[in-house]
């Protein structure tokens, strides 16, 4: 079977269960570069019986698109054990590469190698969409392009809460630093009968006997990877 190169991995950013996850400027070996993750989310779909994937990358102005040499891999747990021991490892991966002017698919489907390397099978290849563009194949729907970052963050408050005027707080009310910043946004809805069962775990496990006893959804986390 005809594999496409190897890549590695240099960023990760999770959300696991029904959590979401916010991962801005943490990753100090690609701060600021093509290859850094703003946020990872992962929730019900419009349709109840789909999970939304959406992956932002920074944008560093309105033209800034999408790194060709960059695979964005959205890792799913849909089983909680690695090996024949509990634990979390990427029973399925969806891929996502820019050539040109379109934003390339592939999966969901189980890697050849789970870790830190993957490669891409074109045999999995799924669909391909115009950058800026959405489309549905297959009951999946995609979009990728650029968007207003959906990030709520006020940058001023947290450096007077962690700096030399702690006295000030956060207050009631918050300047969203984001609000003018464009991200590149991959939205991806995928039906959840092609992701497989969630894992046996449940939130009153997490929480406490008195806990609901919620479901709790896949375990999920993006990488960025290159060559």
């Amino acid at each position: 079977m005809k594999k496409i190169a190897l890549w590695s991995s240099i960023a990760v950013c999770a959300a696991a269960g029904i959590f979401i996850a916010a991962d801005h400027l943490d990753a100090p070996a690609v701060a600021m570069t093509t290859s850094d993750i703003a946020d990872f989310y992962a929730f019900e779909g419009a349709n109840s019986d789909a999970t939304t994937f959406v992956v932002t990358l920074p944008a560093a102005d309105a033209n800034a698109q999408f790194d060709e040499n960059v695979l964005i891999e959205i890792n799913i747990d849909n089983t909680g054990v690695e090996g024949s021991t509990p634990g979390v490892v990427e029973d399925l991966v969806i891929q996502a590469l820019r050539q040109g002017d379109k934003m390339y698919f592939f999966g969901p489907y189980a890697p050849a190698q789970t870790g830190l390397n993957s490669t891409i099978d074109p045999d999995a290849f799924a669909a391909s969409v115009d950058i800026g563009s959405s489309t549905t194949v297959g009951g999946v729907s995609y979009f990728a392009g650029l968007r207003q970052d959906a990030f709520f963050f006020d940058f001023e408050a947290f450096n007077n809460v962690v700096g030399t005027a702690p006295a000030a707080g956060f207050g009631t009310t918050g300047n969203n630093t984001f609000e003018p910043l464009n991200v590149n946004a991959l939205v991806i809805e995928v039906p959840n009968a092609l992701l497989g069962s969630a894992p046996p775990h449940i939130v009153d496990q997490l929480l406490g006997p008195n806990a609901p006893g919620l479901p709790v959804a896949y375990n999920v986390w993006v990488e960025t990877k290159r060559r």
